[in-house]
């Protein structure tokens, strides 16, 4: 991943994070489980998994409802 995607993941992130707070975890956990952020050997490892993304999706889902 080149540094220029990092910043444009980080950078929307942070908008997704400015509009609800749940809502950025779950792209981060769904990101994390497509495989489109390296999280291995990370603290942040469990958002890979398939039980913390559909947790992450179903509380932002509810926060907006």
């Amino acid at each position: 991943m080149s540094a220029s995607e990092v910043w444009l993941l980080a950078f929307l992130i942070g908008v997704v994070a400015g509009l609800r707070s749940l809502t950025a975890p779950a792209v981060v956990a769904w990101g994390a489980h497509r495989n489109w952020m390296p999280l291995q050997h990370t603290p942040l490892s469990f958002m890979a998994s398939t039980a913390a993304m559909v947790i992450f999706i179903f509380l932002a889902i509810g926060e907006l409802v």
